[in-house]
């Protein structure tokens, strides 16, 4: 999302809202202590404390790289806005406003609704066809909704087939416990 959101260069400008979602970019996948947790719960305050640790030592990172792209491009004030050195002041502005903290958590809770949606696929295939349709369309319904609420003023419906090939190059590089396979 982050790189497909910056693509025009005046989302820049509104720090409100660029900061979250550089917040959002610095952020690592989640680590769920249980099979059944797989993403930041935005309720949570121990998530969201998690969520915050992982970001701290990556911000500076991507903060480098928007500083850096910002410099090419000849806009010398707003990159000043971009400082790695403000990584710390950056994001406590994020957790502090209002504005900042709903558009990070909007992000999250879009992201958590694309992977549950994408869970009630499981065993698509062992189903009648016309199951299959049903669980399709209402697949489809659900993640047109997500992607068309994913960050405040932006429908990022058009990323939907990106978004799933990513999800199946991901699921597929996963390998199924060798548990699953032994029938002796």
């Amino acid at each position: 999302m982050p790189s497909h959101y910056f693509v025009d260069r005046r989302a820049f400008h509104n720090v409100k809202t660029a900061y979250p979602m550089l917040v959002y970019r610095a952020s690592r996948p989640f680590r769920g202590k249980m099979r059944t947790e797989l993403t930041y719960d935005v309720l949570n305050p121990k998530t969201v404390a998690a969520f915050f640790r992982t970001v701290r030592p990556a911000l500076g990172e991507v903060l480098e790289g928007v500083k850096a792209r910002l410099f090419a491009e000849g806009l010398t004030e707003l990159a000043a806005m971009y400082e790695p050195a403000r990584a710390n002041s950056i994001l406590e502005s994020v957790q502090r406003l209002s504005k900042s903290r709903k558009c990070l958590y909007v992000l999250v809770r879009a992201e958590s609704g694309l992977v549950t949606t994408l869970i009630d696929l499981a065993g698509l295939g062992n189903l009648p066809i016309r199951q299959q349709a049903r669980r399709m369309a209402s697949f489809e319904k659900k993640w047109r909704y997500q992607l068309r609420r994913m960050y405040p003023g932006t429908d990022f419906t058009w990323l939907a087939a990106e978004l799933l090939e990513v999800a199946t190059q991901a699921l597929a590089q996963e390998e199924a416990p060798p548990e699953l396979f032994d029938k002796t």
